[in-house]
């Protein structure tokens, strides 16, 4: 990334942009749930996590169209948002995730270590599978990506070194999930560190968004799909099988092995 001196001259200090950012995107998160609730209830609805996910995208390019152009002086192409080869990056982060959490809950289910039934039938499933990949890049993927692995990564790898940059996202996105009240448990906080330390190195090692964009997507797809609020696949998995060993353990080590041996490879 390139930012001319008379910019660097220009911009307010890396912690008040940084900190006008933060603050204004956990605002925002608190305003949409808070907000759909008053309406809708406490309670899960289709309808509102439609409105929080538009919300979320279109508040986050609104915000992120005003601190890139009155704050940081930069384009956006500096978050990583490079045009040529995004399809393969994102396919790359789908890939890093989807084939060892899908090879690994199929031994799984094998194994007999949990037991899932399908409650509708194929079309259907298919119809809602397409509507959850919609929510999840415009609720989670797309928005958090652009915010934590593009804005925060760019504006930390400007002055400290990749490792630093790396578990600096991480915390941040991880006390962000303590902000908006979905890390308020010792394994949502682990969970939101690994992973965001996860797509970190992806960001790092790929310097490409759309790479985190494709891995986040895929995650919370098969998460949730499996939740109880898309009740199409009942999933038993008592000893946390699917949802502990086959979506996160495996997943992450062997993200973090492949990325690991590219950037060897590199080296050479």
């Amino acid at each position: 990334m390139v930012v001319s001196e008379k910019s660097r001259s220009d911009r307010p200090a890396l912690l008040i942009r940084s900190a006008a950012v933060f603050v204004a995107v956990t605002i925002w998160w608190l305003v949409l749930y808070h907000g759909v609730a008053a309406v809708t209830g406490d309670e899960y609805t289709r309808g509102g996590h439609v409105v929080r996910a538009v919300g979320a995208t279109l508040g986050t390019v609104a915000l992120l169209y005003a601190a890139l152009r009155f704050l940081d002086r930069r384009p956006w192409s500096d978050l990583g948002l490079a045009a040529q080869g995004r399809w393969r990056a994102f396919l790359f982060g789908v890939a890093c995730w989807g084939v060892p959490a899908a090879v690994t809950m199929a031994v799984v289910l094998w194994l007999g270590w949990a037991e899932q039934t399908v409650r509708a039938e194929a079309p259907e499933t298919l119809l809602a599978l397409v509507g959850l990949v919609a929510l999840v890049l415009l609720y989670e993927a797309l928005p958090e990506e652009l915010i934590f692995r593009g804005y925060f990564f760019t504006n930390l790898a400007e002055r400290w070194p990749t490792g630093i940059t790396v578990v600096a996202q991480a915390m941040l996105f991880t006390a962000w999930g303590v902000l908006i009240g979905a890390a308020t448990s010792v394994d949502r906080l682990v969970l939101f560190f690994a992973f965001s330390l996860v797509q970190g190195a992806i960001r790092a090692t790929t310097g490409n968004l759309f790479a985190c964009i494709g891995f986040h997507a895929t995650f919370q797809l098969g998460t949730q799909f499996l939740g109880s609020q898309w009740n199409y696949i009942d999933l038993d998995d008592p000893d946390l099988s699917v949802t502990g060993l086959a979506f996160v353990i495996v997943p992450f080590l062997t993200t973090a092995i492949v990325l690991w041996s590219l950037a060897r490879k590199r080296r050479s």
